[in-house]
């Protein structure tokens, strides 16, 4: 695992001296960006690195999107994969 921290959405728009606003906006391919500035902020969060933070975004919404199963005991056949 890298010490680096991982890349936000404030990096990239202080690499393209652009609100953050519009860098996640772009991301989420709002229509109000125009299709050249989605581009480039979309190149630009690949070349950084930045991947969009699950847990912030589930937070946000209030679901996980996540289903728990309890199964008795795993080392029965019925349950191998």
């Amino acid at each position: 695992m890298s010490n680096q921290a991982e890349t936000t959405i404030h990096d990239i728009a202080k690499k393209l001296n652009l609100s953050a606003s519009t860098v996640s906006r772009a991301l989420n391919d709002n229509p109000v960006i125009s299709e050249p500035t989605r581009n480039l902020i979309k190149r630009i969060a690949v070349e950084m690195g930045y991947r969009p933070n699950t847990l912030a975004a589930n937070l946000r919404t209030k679901r996980t999107n996540t289903i728990g199963v309890i199964v008795p005991l795993i080392n029965r056949h019925f349950f191998r994969w």
